[in-house]
């Protein structure tokens, strides 16, 4: 099974949508030099103090950050503009670090297990503790900033589920689609 992947009535459409996303974040993981995010559209939805946050992104996550906002605008027009920050900024975590090529790759396609993950080199533990930690630790450095407490919450949350949360919901379809 595809880590991540979508089940459900759609769920064979759904798997090669995501499967193709997978994909193409290896490809851009490969070539950082195929990324073209749209900051002229991101800057347009960001505050200040956020701007300056989602410019210090790797052009591959602002890329992926600009695909996600879309694809929350196109499904829900009617958006929040705090949702659609929080979708521009979900992955702000990942700045915590560069990610080498290969590493950057590696996080995406291979989950390690608890006892695995501890024993992996010390660059690689690094690079996947900020993948698997990105969330919390994008929040805390948006918290910092004093953004928005809602944002942030977003931020915080976009991997766990929504139980009730139709904001959060909406996020977390839109980044699983992308």
């Amino acid at each position: 099974m595809i880590r991540g992947a979508p089940t459900g009535r759609l769920a064979p459409v759904n798997a090669l949508r995501h499967l193709a996303g997978l994909v193409r974040r290896t490809l851009l993981g490969l070539a950082p030099g195929l990324a073209r995010p749209d900051d002229t559209f991101a800057l347009g939805w960001l505050e200040a103090r956020e701007a300056d946050v989602y410019r210090a992104m790797d052009a591959r996550d602002r890329d992926h950050a600009c695909r996600v906002a879309r694809r929350l605008l196109a499904r829900h027009p009617d958006a929040e503009p705090r949702t659609v920050r929080a979708a521009l900024l979900h992955d702000v975590g990942k700045s915590e670090r560069p990610y080498r090529v290969w590493e950057r790759v590696l996080v995406h396609v291979w989950t390690p297990d608890p006892a695995t993950a501890g024993r992996l080199p010390a660059g690689l533990r690094g690079a996947w503790r900020v993948h698997a930690e990105h969330a919390g630790l994008g929040a805390g450095r948006l918290r910092a900033l004093g953004v928005d407490d809602r944002v942030v919450e977003l931020v915080a949350r976009h991997h766990e589920p929504p139980a009730g949360d139709e904001e959060l919901r909406r996020l977390a379809a839109a980044d699983e689609a992308t």
